[in-house]
């Protein structure tokens, strides 16, 4: 076992070439060509405060049907207080090809790429510890890599594995168009070319082309560093042969905090990325914001007053309409938990969204300021 403590958040400084035959752990990597002509792959774990799933993560990597002597696990923490560390120290001490780095102020794109860059693999995997993978998730993802020179990452739809009622709404609400569009919670489950993935594993030459994640996203590092991949005029793949399970959050409140972060980290992938806008990016924005203003508008006119009262209507109806269908297919009892897990999921992105913007024009301000004055 190897344990690196105190990481840097930012993962500069850390060496990106592993030589064929250098130790890393207890083990010798075999170099880009295994003997039996199958790529070494390193599986990135970031984690935080993961101690109810971090030890089934790492058994569902270690029960791979892959060879386990081309297989290295780094766990990268991000200053975890509670039992996380304990639990990954334990299983290392019983399997040599686990590694554990990381400390405090190391988020996940900052994880990513420390792992990557003290990998030793030909293929980095990006495993979240809040959920687990298939025993064939490594060979399968390895298959369909490898099949493909433009093919530079490969995934599978989400998997929702909820543990609650809440969860299970949560989860319908988030495999939903209406919920998220498009996305690799509503992905069709056919074989198919996509914008981005979730937990994907990438050729990691790629990364010396396109760059590293991004250390200033602290959510939705994946599909930036996707769509570079895409920019780049490489493909990304999705199959439902590629099977990771995720366990959904548990409460209204920490689903509306999630899509919160989303909706700011969105902004700024749109700031650096302007051709990654979509329309069904500001989408939940502009509702919340005709909402809000026909309601206040609406204290003095009876024009807005009807407006927004429409406006509500109608999302009402179109929510409870995707609430039944859902419903129908799994257990009636989610009708009325449905249309709240839906709410939480538009409000709390549009208001993420709509804060994103504010930072941001706040931020030009301020250095349109700074100009002003140095000038």
């Amino acid at each position: 076992m190897r344990v690196v403590k105190n990481c840097s958040a930012s993962a500069s400084g850390v060496n990106i070439t592993k030589r064929p035959g250098e130790v890393v752990g207890n083990r010798v990597m075999t170099g880009q060509i295994a003997s039996d002509n199958l790529p070494t792959i390193s599986v990135i774990i970031p984690m935080k405060n993961e101690e109810e799933y971090i030890g089934r993560c790492l058994q569902s990597v270690l029960d791979q049907d892959y060879p386990e002597e081309l297989i290295e696990v780094i766990v990268v923490d991000g200053g975890s207080n509670d039992s996380s560390l304990e639990i990954v120290k334990k299983l290392a001490e019983e399997h040599p090809n686990i590694e554990l780095m990381g400390g405090p102020g190391v988020n996940c794109p900052a994880a990513m790429n420390i792992g990557i860059k003290s990998a030793a693999g030909e293929l980095i995997s990006k495993i979240d510890a809040h959920g687990y993978v298939a025993s064939d998730f490594l060979r399968m993802s390895i298959e369909y890599l490898t099949e493909d020179e433009e093919i530079k990452c490969v995934g599978g739809p989400i998997r929702p594995v909820p543990e609650t009622s809440i969860a299970e709404a949560n989860a319908g609400a988030r495999s939903s168009v209406f919920g998220v569009g498009k996305s690799g919670y509503s992905m069709n489950k056919k074989p198919q070319f996509v914008y981005t993935v979730q937990c994907g594993t990438y050729e990691r030459s790629v990364f010396g082309e396109i760059g590293l994640f991004d250390e200033s996203l602290q959510f939705g590092e994946d599909e930036e560093v996707n769509w570079r991949i895409r920019k780049r005029g490489y493909k990304i793949f999705a199959t439902p042969d590629i099977r990771f399970f995720y366990v959904p959050r548990n409460s209204f409140g920490k689903l509306f905090r999630q899509y919160y972060n989303y909706g700011v980290a969105r902004v700024k992938v749109i700031q650096r990325h302007p051709d990654f806008f979509r329309i069904k990016h500001i989408i939940p924005t502009v509702f919340i914001v005709t909402l809000f203003a026909t309601g206040i508008l609406g204290i003095c006119s009876h024009f807005f007053l009807r407006l927004f009262v429409g406006s509500a209507i109608a999302y009402l109806i179109v929510s409870l309409a995707f609430s039944a269908v859902i419903s129908s297919k799994r257990s009636w009892k989610y009708l009325g938990l449905l249309p709240i897990s839906f709410a939480a999921l538009h409000f709390g992105y549009g208001i993420g969204f709509a804060r994103g913007i504010v930072g941001l024009c706040s931020l030009d301000g301020t250095r349109r300021s700074r100009r002003k004055v140095d000038s």
